[in-house]
């Protein structure tokens, strides 16, 4: 396991995780699997984001302490 990231991240605080995913398929059914999670226990989330590079698949799951967004994006450059 490894933990980074730009200075301020909320990798840096424990407060978001990478997911690695084995394809757009895992990754697809990961994200649906933590936003119905969030939906079902009324958990509030600071975002969701599908990403891709090169081969590379896998979620940024983020919270915060407060002022959480809800942001949903897909990042597959």
């Amino acid at each position: 396991m490894k933990c980074g990231g730009a200075k301020g991240s909320n990798h840096l605080t424990g407060c978001a995780v990478d997911i690695r995913c084995l394809g757009p398929e895992q990754m697809i059914r990961y994200a649906c699997l933590l936003l119905d999670t969030a939906d079902e226990n009324g958990w509030v989330f600071d975002e969701l984001i599908q990403e891709k590079r090169g081969t590379t698949y896998w979620i940024h799951f983020a919270v915060r302490p407060k002022d959480n967004r809800r942001k949903i994006l897909f990042d597959c450059r």
